[in-house]
């Protein structure tokens, strides 16, 4: 598929400067120019700048009681029935530090793509096992967040595909290295 030549030379989307008679891309208009300006919205530092905070420090703050109470997130987490006894207690130790780690890198900016993946992936499982119980009948609590003392239901995996809309612009156009320690030219 090839571009169309318009009578003067010049191929469609491309612009003649009148003085320099250099030939420039035509910038976008219409939907093209929507999707530039929302890809620059959700690229921009400041908006994942805040989204890092924002998620790092939700995940964080769910990890807390988890990491002091092991013991009751792992009666949460036989709730579910997904998970086999025998990995229980290693999934009530793992999940919250993998919550907490990810959390504190997401805030940190470091490897914030990865972390964020992760993140998402682990809020996609937490999504699974709570549609997979409610579709078994079962009813018990989310244990996400200990303060909320919330069961699982739709208003617990509205909020984690909510989460997980917050995690992909950071997903999409974050960074995934260390931030920069020293400054240059010191």
């Amino acid at each position: 598929m090839g571009s169309k030549t318009i009578p003067d030379g010049r191929r469609q989307g491309e612009e003649m400067n009148r003085k320099s008679g250099i030939k420039r891309r035509a910038q976008p208009e219409g939907p093209g120019l929507a999707r530039l300006k929302l890809n620059e919205l959700l690229g921009s530092n400041a908006l994942l700048t805040a989204l890092r905070i924002i998620m790092g420090i939700v995940f964080v703050a769910a990890s807390c009681d988890k990491l002091l109470f092991p013991e009751v997130f792992a009666a949460k987490a036989a709730e579910y029935k997904l998970i086999p006894e025998l990995l229980l207690p290693v999934t009530a130790v793992a999940i919250p530090w993998v919550e907490f780690i990810c959390g504190l890198l997401l805030t940190l900016n470091v490897f914030s793509r990865s972390t964020a993946l992760i993140l998402a992936v682990t809020l996609a499982g937490f999504i699974f096992g709570m549609a997979y119980d409610l579709s078994s009948g079962l009813a018990h609590d989310c244990g996400c967040f200990s303060f909320l003392e919330e069961s699982i239901g739709a208003g617990a995996i509205i909020r984690d595909v909510f989460f997980i809309a917050l995690l992909l612009p950071i997903i999409i156009y974050g960074e995934n290295k260390f931030p920069h320690l020293s400054r240059k030219g010191k």
